[in-house]
């Protein structure tokens, strides 16, 4: 049997017909498919990246009242600082403190760490208030103050700095509500009738409370070490009702305690 050469084969090859690919047209339903698949895939790539682009932006958050407070620490003196700090704190807290969950406005929640993170820096760890100490007891005053009662605003007045204490003159502007009464005054709702009298003229009422801070500074730590609050309410009281006898029975039993801490049961 005769083979034929291998440059005959390849020639026969190279003019060979070549077979007919099968028909590849995709069906519209395929294109569909198709399309749905890749437009899935853009949809997780986008999500991811606004997901990595969250993450970024609230660690920056987190960081910006940090870097602040550092950059204020470096740049200022011991007396200028101290002054930095107080005049922070009142802006920080003019109306309140702010909390946070999973609800919470981004703008709010940069407002509540914001505010967490001054007190920690700018606070000892162990800071005196009254017969309370620390910062989450400060935190939780505060808490109390602004869940209690309703609109609550801090105004700055004039600032004395001798040494290393600071006094600052304020006002702490409240209104009254039915949480302050059950909160704060809950004598006030036994079922006498000139108590019923002083819950009327009571409720609802804006009382804009005389204050004095005084912050002791610690030059080693560079942190307030004891900051004292004095809340004047039997003056604006007095403009309210009639009698001082009145006054006297709002305060007597009061949950407020002579360094203006407000207790679970007039115990702190």
């Amino acid at each position: 049997r005769k083979t034929l050469p291998s440059s005959a084969k390849r020639s026969i090859a190279q003019y060979s017909p070549k077979p007919q690919r099968k028909n590849q047209t995709k069906s519209p339903a395929e294109y569909r498919e198709q399309r749905r698949l890749k437009q899935e895939r853009y949809r997780r790539k986008q999500t991811q990246r606004e997901h990595d682009l969250a993450k970024v932006v609230k660690r920056l958050r987190q960081e910006v009242p940090l870097l602040q407070m550092q950059h204020m620490r470096m740049v200022f003196g011991v007396k200028l600082m101290l002054e930095a700090v107080v005049t922070e704190y009142f802006q920080l807290f003019r109306h309140g403190i702010w909390f946070s969950n999973m609800d919470t406005p981004c703008h709010l929640k940069a407002k509540a760490q914001q505010q967490l993170v001054f007190l920690r820096t700018a606070m000892s760890n162990d800071v005196i208030l009254g017969g309370l100490k620390g910062v989450d007891a400060l935190v939780e005053q505060w808490r109390r103050y602004c869940t209690y009662f309703d609109n609550v605003e801090l105004n700055l007045g004039v600032v004395d700095i001798r040494s290393n204490i600071a006094w600052a003159n304020a006002t702490l502007s409240v209104t009254v509500t039915k949480t302050t009464l059950d909160q704060v005054f809950p004598h006030l709702l036994e079922g006498e009738q000139d108590k019923l009298i002083l819950r009327s003229r009571l409720l609802g009422q804006r009382l804009v409370l005389p204050c004095r801070i005084c912050f002791e500074w610690d030059e080693k730590s560079k942190r307030v070490v004891r900051l004292d609050t004095m809340l004047d309410f039997f003056t604006p009281l007095q403009h309210l009702l009639p009698c001082f006898d009145f006054v006297a029975t709002v305060m007597e039993k009061a949950l407020i305690t002579l360094e203006c801490i407000i207790s679970d049961d007039g115990s702190d």
